[in-house]
């Protein structure tokens, strides 16, 4: 096929379709956390109510486990299209410290603060520790996302710093670096797996287990940025790349499924056994590309309408990624004492947790200062 010449040109007109999918994202990521407090045997900052036995534990916790798995992967291969018109417009140093501003500040606020404080929040009922114990403790958490997008847009802004982005007499073409993202996120994820599993503990908890797949799709958008290819994807690609992504997750699920009903579930996730781990990187590099590139490409054909609740969703959806933690724990621990399955618990934090964290992400964005950060 042929490829584009890489982008130069100035900032892009505002992507609304890009706003959008943030905020589809990120409430999905608030309704998945809540999932884990009440249903799934994930730990929490609060999960002294949880129950995991039943067919709720079943139903709830495969999709919750996808999304954990899989539901950011858009939003790097986003962040690596955008890359490349900011650092052509902005040039790599400004544009790297754009993204130590912007991303380092809220990570250090984060660990130092924002974790310490939703963990002795969380544990108020049970462990009674104070925040300075809980500060010692601290850890990245699901800012996790932060450090690896900082870590790959440093990467890139020294890459282009030392070689800037020029034509090629033979360009790679979307088929191939598609393929070669895919099969870089299997063996980067096999590799690492060896020593940091996906879901295992490790200092500060930067998830690394998840970090080939995340640099392989910011890489990818990156490349679709460079070349132009993301704006010229076909319907009948699209739905190639729909039809992967459900025949990825469909194995996925039979694998989950067969680990689950032999009692390997751990097993799978921590990476101990050769087989199944082998399959889950292969499926982690089928999936991951497939429903990411198929995601953003929904989103922009059919999702770039906006309005003024969404608009503000939208501002807020970085404010809210950050703060959910805290406010999804602090309503967890004021309805703990409301008398309720953990099952109605779930679904009700869940409908009240994703307006209740965009608003206060919202009045975020507002404060002077924060604002140019957020």
């Amino acid at each position: 096929m042929t490829t584009r010449q890489p982008t130069t040109s100035p900032a892009r007109r505002r992507e609304r379709w890009a706003d959008n999918l943030r905020v589809a994202l990120i409430a999905g990521v608030i309704v998945a956390h809540t999932a884990t407090a009440y249903v799934v045997d994930i730990p929490w900052y609060h999960d002294d109510e949880k129950s995991t036995a039943g067919v709720w534990g079943i139903v709830v916790g495969f999709p919750t486990f996808t999304a954990g798995a899989f539901g950011l992967g858009p939003l790097f291969v986003v962040a690596g299209w955008f890359a490349v018109a900011s650092v052509a417009r902005q040039g790599p140093g400004a544009f790297a410290a754009a993204r130590l501003r912007r991303l380092g500040l809220p990570l250090i606020a984060f660990v130092l603060l924002l974790q310490p404080l939703t963990d002795y929040i969380g544990n108020l009922r049970d462990e009674h520790g104070s925040f300075l114990f809980y500060l010692i403790h601290t850890e990245v958490s699901v800012m996790w996302f932060v450090a690896a997008l900082l870590t790959f847009s440093l990467a890139y802004a020294a890459l282009r710093a030392r070689r800037p982005a020029v034509g090629s007499r033979h360009p790679v073409s979307r088929s191939v670096a598609v393929l070669a993202a895919g099969l870089a996120v299997a063996a980067g994820s096999l590799l690492v797996w060896q020593v940091w599993p996906w879901n295992a503990d490790m200092v500060l908890n930067l998830r690394v287990g998840e970090w080939p797949q995340a640099a392989a799709l910011f890489a990818i958008g990156v490349h679709a940025g460079e070349h132009g290819w993301l704006d010229m994807m076909s319907r009948s690609t699209q739905r190639r790349l729909g039809s992967a992504a459900a025949v990825g997750i469909a194995a996925f699920g039979a694998l989950f499924g067969a680990e689950l009903a032999w009692g390997h579930v751990n097993e799978l996730l921590y990476a101990t056994s050769a087989g199944p781990t082998v399959a889950l990187a292969v499926l982690d590099g089928l999936i991951a590309v497939s429903w990411s590139l198929w995601c953003v490409a929904w989103f922009r054909r059919r999702w770039a309408g906006h309005g003024p609740v969404l608009d503000r969703a939208a501002r807020a959806s970085y404010a809210t990624y950050i703060i959910h933690p805290l406010v999804l724990t602090a309503m967890m621990v004021a309805f703990a004492v409301v008398s309720l399955p953990p099952v109605t618990k779930f679904l009700v934090v869940s409908a009240a947790g994703v307006p209740a964290g965009f608003a206060v992400g919202y009045a975020l964005t507002r404060i002077p200062g924060a604002a140019a950060v957020l």
